[in-house]
C-alpha cells in the first residue's frame, strides 16, 4: 500500500462495518460514527501528510467491537487520552489501559473489542502508515532531524508498547490540537504534529514505559470479576483479603489489578457505587431512608447521611426533597 492510499482503503473499511456511518466525507477529512450496544462515538479523521493522519475520539458508551483491518492499521500510533478511560486488548492478548494524561506509543494492531469502564473516552491518535515510515517527508521534518523510524524503535523496539504520564510540554500540545483554530486547522496541527514528533524525537524521555497501563486477559478478567463480586450487594462487604482468598493471589494483586482496570481503587469505587444507587433509590421511590442506608452497606441511618452529606453535599433528606421539587 502507498501512503497516498491509505486514507482511501481506511474509508473502505469503514464503509465495510455494519455499525460505522459516514456523517462527513470531503478531501482530507472524514467524521464517522461507531455504534455500540449502550451508546456511541465519533471519530474525525484528517489527513495530515500522505500516509499521516490525525484523529479525534469521542465516546459516550461502555464498549463496541471493531473488526480492524490489520494492513491499513499497521504503523506507529501515538495516543494521548484527554478524558475518560479505555481499555483496549492488542495483537499480542496484552490489554493497554488509557487515562487521562496517559501518552502511548504502539505499532500492535488493536483487537475488536474496545471497553470504556468510565462509560466515556476522548483521546488523539496521531497514525504514521508502516509505507510512510521511512519515506521522504515534509522538507521541515527533514530540516528539523525528525526522523519516524528512530522514533519507533525507540520507543516501540522488538514490538513493545510505551506508556507514560505526558509532561507540560506534550499535554500543552495535544491541549493546542484539541482547541485548534478554526481559521487555519490544518495548517496549525500540521505544525503541531511536526513539533510532537520533534519532542518524541528529541528530548529525554523515561527509560521504561509505566507497567501499571500494561495488563494480561488474565489480570484483567480478575479485576472485572472482583468488581462484579462487591458490587452484586451493596450491603455486604467482602474485605480485599477475602477477594485474594478467592483468586489464590495476594492483597496487593487485587489491589493492582483492580486500580489498573477501573482506575481507582477497590473502596473509592465502592463508595461512588454506593452513593450513585443511594441517590437513584432516594428520587425514584418512597423508601425510608433507614432501609436505603441498610441496601446500601450502611450500619444505620445516621452514619450513611454523614456519607451521604460528605459525597453530595446535603444531607439524604434536602436530596429527595430537592428532587421532587424538581431543583
Amino acid at each position: 500500500m502507498k501512503p497516498e492510499t491509505v486514507i482511501s482503503a481506511y474509508a473502505e473499511e469503514i464503509d465495510a462495518r455494519t455499525n460505522t456511518r459516514v456523517l462527513t466525507n470531503e478531501p482530507g477529512r472524514m467524521v464517522y460514527q461507531i455504534d455500540g450496544q449502550d451508546g456511541s462515538g465519533t471519530v474525525e479523521v484528517l489527513t495530515l501528510f500522505p500516509g499521516v493522519i490525525l484523529q479525534f475520539h469521542s465516546f459516550h458508551c461502555k464498549s463496541f467491537r471493531l473488526a480492524v483491518n490489520g494492513n491499513v492499521n499497521e504503523g506507529l500510533k501515538i495516543n494521548f487520552c484527554s478524558e475518560g478511560r479505555m481499555e483496549v486488548r492488542m495483537s499480542d492478548n496484552l490489554c493497554l489501559f488509557m487515562e487521562p494524561g496517559n501518552l502511548s506509543l504502539d505499532v500492535r494492531t488493536a483487537q475488536d473489542s474496545f471497553q470504556f469502564p468510565c462509560g466515556h473516552y476522548h483521546g488523539v491518535e496521531l497514525f504514521l502508515h508502516h509505507s510512510s515510515i521511512g519515506k521522504v517527508f515534509p522538507e521541515a521534518w527533514e530540516e528539523l532531524k525528525i526522523n519516524p523510524t528512530k522514533i519507533q524503535d525507540r520507543f516501540c523496539g522488538e514490538g513493545k508498547s510505551y506508556v507514560i504520564f505526558a509532561d507540560e510540554r506534550f499535554k500543552q500540545i495535544f491541549d493546542n490540537m484539541l482547541n485548534a483554530p478554526d481559521e487555519c486547522r490544518t495548517e496549525y496541527l500540521k505544525i503541531k504534529a511536526t513539533e510532537l514528533l520533534f519532542l518524541l524525537g528529541s528530548v529525554e524521555m523515561p527509560d521504561k514505559s509505566d507497567t501499571a497501563s500494561l495488563m494480561t486477559t488474565g489480570q484483567v478478567e480478575i479485576a472485572k470479576q472482583v468488581m462484579e463480586i462487591v458490587t452484586r450487594d451493596l450491603s455486604q462487604h467482602t474485605s480485599v483479603e477475602t477477594l485474594a482468598g478467592m483468586f489464590g493471589i495476594s492483597p496487593s494483586s487485587i489491589k493492582n489489578y483492580f486500580r489498573g482496570v477501573y482506575g481507582k481503587n477497590i473502596s473509592t469505587y465502592l463508595r461512588e457505587t454506593r452513593m450513585s444507587a443511594a441517590a437513584l433509590a432516594l428520587r425514584d421511590g418512597k423508601q425510608p431512608i433507614g432501609e436505603i442506608a441498610t441496601a446500601v452497606g450502611y450500619e444505620n441511618a445516621s452514619k450513611f447521611s454523614a456519607a451521604f452529606k460528605s459525597f453530595f453535599g446535603e444531607t439524604p433528606l434536602e436530596y429527595r426533597r430537592q428532587s421532587r421539587c424538581g431543583i
